[in-house]
């Protein structure tokens, strides 16, 4: 992709060092010069207006119903209507319930910028921002507003998420910064150039945060499913047409049966799927996660391998230092030379921060310095003299320091002894030479004959529930890889500590290095626990597992991670994590809870599971009305269904119960080949409710055709009602032969059903308006042993597997 321009900017006067003072920045605001473009966090009303109203089987419908009123049929076109403005009610309400509840929760989740007001750093909203600000970016932050680095060292960015390159850009202060791209290395100022709508930020946001209509698999599947019955209801409304012009029906009758072939799309499938993705993000959220695009609340569903670091999963993410041990100085000089190498470097990272904080120290200017980068995994200064520091300084893992000093390797066994029991080591030590800045992006070198000064070790807090989340995961199917940068030994030393098997394969980044193509797939598909890794190694261990078809969760929180997330199927981020994270993942979890996520994952497996019930339903009512429209055809018989039939099976059977069945679903693993678990129900199903129905309407041929059509009507409701409890079971729950207790709720679900339909005989003028007869006894007596004959017949064709010893040769 070619380089992205920056748009022209204003000749923004540069501000003081102290940055803006509030006043300014007021007046600023008030002159419209401030990033207040709203940014949406979900899909806009328009939108779910859009989705739910405007699909092709919508549009013609509205067009039979409102052919259907100017002939005068107004009692059908509101039966044909109303089936589509009942399913567009429930899904717009539910979805909308939805999105104000996440789009509350992400405003109030949003990151925050640091921006220098009046001499002092404060952490504001991105829309705070007005044109002029100076604002500070460190590694992981994300650069919000397009500007020009003020001041600080070379900083490095990643722009990939513009140019979809990873590659890491140098900026030298005086040089552009885009929005979107964000800080891997370095810190600095920068100042705001283009705010609101004129930003560069605004157009990113817009694409990266607002609701995607990205379909997931199993959208993509049941949209070409839509699609081709579709096709198929176009094609059987012309057939249709042209038959009764031949025959010389009225118009009035042809409309009335293209709307019940029209409505053989099951329209509400689609909207059941986005209504239960909306329901289960709420859900999601609820329990502490947030989640940012629609797939990942399928994908959770999926995820077979999880990929996590062992800080803030493992542990708590507090490091402290736990011990500082000299050699060949004082512990006092280390502890003071520690102390001001920190606080002249910055709190740039947790390591630092607990560095500093053991030992405060004195800032002294840098006339060169090398921030910390997790490729490399060691930071340095170089010093003038003007204080106490003189020369270089570095502090970083043994691994990559102990080659650069003489006698390097008694020093690697010390650190074993430390690393085996979890703690987190590192060395400082010194160069009387000033260190060489690294050339584009190049990583630095360090200098032979580094003198060591002493060990800095410190602790991290393991979590007390991580033992039990991680049965969770284990129980629940999915397969744990522990990928790190610290050193193997003391990563797989806590992962011991969280219930981890002793016995786990352990494997470091060099050692991975090392190894030729066929080896390292073979080591990434055995070994647990990953030390000392870098971030594109990371990368490259994500993709091998996919590759190995395996479904991938990667957990992140530092920028180190964002290479690895954007590679996983499903992201996850800490909301306590890098800026950059947290935009490249598909779930956040709010307040850093871990111990959330297998929760998380079993609501991914019930919205699927809920799907497929759902599904079962839909395309069971298309398949026997579609076969007895077709046959009807055939042999000459009237049209089994009126508009207001349909209404009924439409609706009593399938419609409401679906959005029932999508809140009653189940958590555990779905079917990994989904359209085969549907079709082994469906077909079955279908195929005898289709003759079952049909022998009835033929015992029938000779009586009035309102009494045919009631009587084919109430078997079809019937056998659909019983679909509703025995879809509470898997084809290989049938197969199994075991003894199968019904669902209580499912019974209450249809037993309400037929309640339903009760009424409407019950009521004259309702029975009068559905155009159904009072049915005798002896009518009664015929739907009833049809039914009871069905349930006996299709439990034998599941049983069996019937349909697929037919249709499946055997090998």
């Amino acid at each position: 992709m070619s380089e992205t321009a920056l748009p022209t900017i204003r000749d923004e006067q540069m501000p003081p060092a102290e940055g803006l003072t509030s006043a300014e920045a007021a007046r600023r605001k008030a002159q419209g010069r401030a990033n207040d473009a709203p940014m949406p966090t979900s899909r806009p009303l328009s939108a779910i207006l859009r989705a739910n109203l405007l699909s092709v089987t919508n549009v013609i419908l509205f067009g039979i119903m409102v052919v259907l009123v100017l002939i005068g049929e107004v009692g059908d076109a509101l039966v044909t209507g109303g089936v589509v403005f009942i399913n567009v009610a429930i899904s717009m309400v539910q979805e909308l319930r939805a999105k104000r509840q996440l789009d509350r929760i992400a405003l109030l989740t949003r990151p925050r910028v640091a921006v220098i007001r009046d001499g002092q750093e404060r952490q504001v909203d991105p829309a705070e921002i007005v044109a002029g600000d100076l604002l500070s970016v460190k590694p992981g932050d994300q650069i919000v507003v397009d500007g020009r680095l003020a001041s600080g060292q070379r900083i490095d960015v990643d722009e990939s998420l513009l140019t979809g390159e990873s590659a890491h850009v140098a900026k030298e202060p005086g040089d552009p910064v885009l929005s979107g791209s964000f800080c891997v290395r370095g810190s600095g100022q920068y100042v705001a150039e283009k705010v609101g709508r004129e930003s560069f930020a605004y157009q990113l946001t817009v694409g990266a945060r607002e609701y995607r209509r990205t379909l997931t698999p199993l959208q993509r599947q049941v949209s070409i499913l839509v699609r081709l019955l579709v096709i198929l209801a176009i094609g059987l409304a012309t057939l249709l047409f042209l038959s009764y012009a031949i025959e010389q029906q009225t118009f009035t009758e042809s409309v009335k049966s293209a709307a019940v072939v029209i409505s053989l799309v099951p329209q509400g499938l689609l909207l059941m799927i986005t209504v239960a993705y909306a329901l289960g993000a709420l859900r999601i959220a609820q329990k502490g996660a947030l989640v940012q695009q629609i797939n990942a609340v399928e994908s959770l569903s999926n995820v077979d391998v999880l990929c996590l670091d062992k800080t803030g999963t493992l542990t708590t993410n507090r490091i402290a230092l736990h011990e500082a041990v000299p050699i060949g100085i004082s512990e006092s000089d280390l502890a003071r030379l520690a102390g001001d190498f920190a606080a002249s470097t910055g709190r740039v990272n947790r390591t630092a921060e607990a560095l500093a904080n053991a030992f405060p120290g004195q800032a002294q200017p840098a006339t060169v310095e090398i921030p910390f980068a997790s490729a490399y995994k060691w930071s340095g200064a170089a010093f003038d003299g003007e204080g106490s520091l003189r020369g270089s300084y570095v502090m970083g893992a043994p691994e990559m320091l102990v080659p650069h000093i003489q006698d390097g390797d008694a020093l690697a066994e010390q650190a074993a002894a430390w690393t085996a029991e979890g703690l987190r080591v590192l060395i400082f030590a010194h160069h009387d030479q000033p260190l060489q800045p690294p050339r584009d992006s190049e990583a630095p070198a360090l200098p032979a004959g580094l003198r060591p000064l002493g060990w800095l070790i410190f602790s991290d807090e393991l979590r007390p529930d991580a033992r039990q989340v991680l049965d969770q995961f284990r129980q629940a199917g999915i397969t744990l890889k522990l990928i790190s940068g610290d050193n193997p030994q003391t990563v797989a030393a806590l992962a011991r500590m969280a219930g981890i098997s002793p016995d786990a394969e352990v494997i470091s980044g060099l050692d991975l290095a090392a190894l030729p193509e066929g080896e390292f797939d073979l080591a990434v598909e055995q070994t647990t626990v990953f030390g000392r890794i870098t971030p594109e190694q990371k990368q490259r261990i994500v993709q091998t597992l996919r590759a190995q078809g395996h479904y991938v969760a990667m957990i992140g929180d530092g920028v180190n991670d964002v290479l690895s997330l954007k590679q996983a199927q499903m992201g996850i981020a800490m909301e306590s994590g890098s800026q950059a994270t947290r935009a490249v993942a598909d779930l956040v979890l709010l307040g850093d809870r871990f111990s959330i996520l297998p929760e998380t994952i079993k609501e991914g497996q019930r919205i699927l599971n809920g799907m497929q019930d759902v599904m079962r339903l839909f395309l069971t009512r298309t398949l026997y009305a579609a076969l007895l429209i077709i046959i009807a055809g055939i042999i000459g018989t009237e049209f089994p269904f009126t508009p207001r039939h349909n209404a009924i099976l439409t609706t009593l059977p399938v419609g409401l119960p679906a959005v029932v069945l999508t809140l009653w679903a189940r958590s555990g693993r779905p079917q990994q080949n989904l359209f085969a678990s549907i079709a082994g129900f469906v077909l079955p199903a279908g195929f005898s409710i289709t003759v079952t129905t049909l022998v009835v309407y033929l015992l029938y041929l000779d009586e009035p055709v309102q009494l045919q059509r009631t009587v084919l009507t109430t078997t079809a409701l019937l056998c659909s009602l019983l679909i509703i409890i025995f879809a509470g079971h898997s084809v290989a729950d049938w197969e199994s032969g075991r003894r199968l207790s019904p669902s209580r709720r499912r019974i209450a679900l249809a037993l309400a059903m037929l309640a339903a339909y009760l009424v409407i005989f019950a009521i004259p003028p309702l029975r009068e308006f559905f155009e159904l007869n009072t049915l005798s006894w002896e009518n009664l007596f015929v739907v009833a042993l049809a039914v009871a004959i069905w349930a006996v017949v299709v439990r034998v064709l599941w049983r069996y597997d019937v349909f697929e010893r037919i249709l499946v040769p055997a090998e």
